[in-house]
């Protein structure tokens, strides 16, 4: 297999590709990257002139238009907020912010207090808040980002692909990959969970060697307060990317959303017991 790597999403994106010729592995490369560069273009936080910064700044005054990129992934967050009774939330920007995990985009309006994502309406490729707020899709972009690298290399001609954003992995074709967990504690002592073959798995963490809060339980205003690391299995990487949080917060009340979406879950707690919830990973 043609491995290549680059900076993107904030993390290194490394894509792997393997096709009848070198040409075409090299088109495969290029267009997966060229994916990812668009996600990263339209949903970045950060980045004034994304199209997540604009929702931000203008959505509550008039409906804007999105791309396709953005208005899927607004729909799956939706879904999922909804489906989750907000465990997932889109709409966390502004806490987030107030926890100092990100800055406050320049520019936009201060979000109303009592805003949420049942005020973010989406219709077809336009968006408007009843309310301001901050959107942050940053639970879920990743994910959508290698689920569209790995279909771009696969229109491009490559047979098997392997996408992985810093934990964030898809797998597709003549090809597999082992997944692994970072064991909690001193030393970078990891622990194969399974073998990914046509399917995709993101891991995230709490209170393990982070400094910063990843994720904001919607419901408490706060982190987790259970140190856990999590591995979802999932069909896409988008779906694996966003049931981390809620399975952070909860795993137990996350289990019937897992099986909702044909996915599962290996948790590791404080005691360093591995559990697996919803479907066999």
């Amino acid at each position: 297999m043609l491995q290549r790597a680059r900076l993107g999403l904030g993390t290194l994106v490394e894509i792997r590709v393997a096709a009848p010729t070198a040409a075409i592995e090299q088109a495969a490369l290029q267009a997966a990257f060229a994916a990812v560069g668009r996600v990263h273009a339209a949903m970045s936080f950060h980045a004034a002139d994304s199209e997540l910064s604009r929702l931000n700044r203008e959505a509550a005054q008039a409906p804007q238009r999105v791309s396709a990129d953005t208005a899927a992934v607004l729909a799956l967050a939706l879904e999922l907020a909804a489906a989750s009774d907000g465990a997932f939330d889109p709409s966390v920007g502004g806490a987030l912010v107030a926890a100092g995990v990100l800055p406050a985009p320049a520019g936009a309006p201060t979000p109303d207090a009592a805003a949420e994502w049942r005020d973010v309406v989406l219709d077809g490729d336009r968006v408007h808040f009843r309310r301001p707020l901050w959107l942050d899709l940053g639970g879920i972009a990743k994910g959508h980002a290698v689920d569209v690298a790995l279909a771009a290399a696969l229109a491009a001609g490559a047979g098997a692909v392997q996408v992985n954003a810093g934990g964030d992995l898809a797998v597709a074709g003549d090809t597999a990959a082992l997944v692994q967990m970072r064991v909690p504690g001193r030393g970078a002592r990891l622990l194969p969970l399974a073998e990914l073959r046509d399917g995709a798995a993101a891991g995230s963490a709490h209170g393990v060697d982070e400094t910063l809060p990843v994720h904001l339980d919607r419901q408490s205003g706060a982190p987790p307060t259970t140190p856990r690391a999590v591995t979802v299995f999932a069909p896409r990487c988008a779906l694996a990317d966003a049931l981390t949080k809620p399975v952070l917060c909860d795993p137990a009340a996350a289990a019937p959303l897992l099986q909702r979406y044909g996915a599962s879950a290996c948790v590791l707690g404080p005691d360093a017991r591995l559990q697996r919830w919803g479907l066999a990973a």
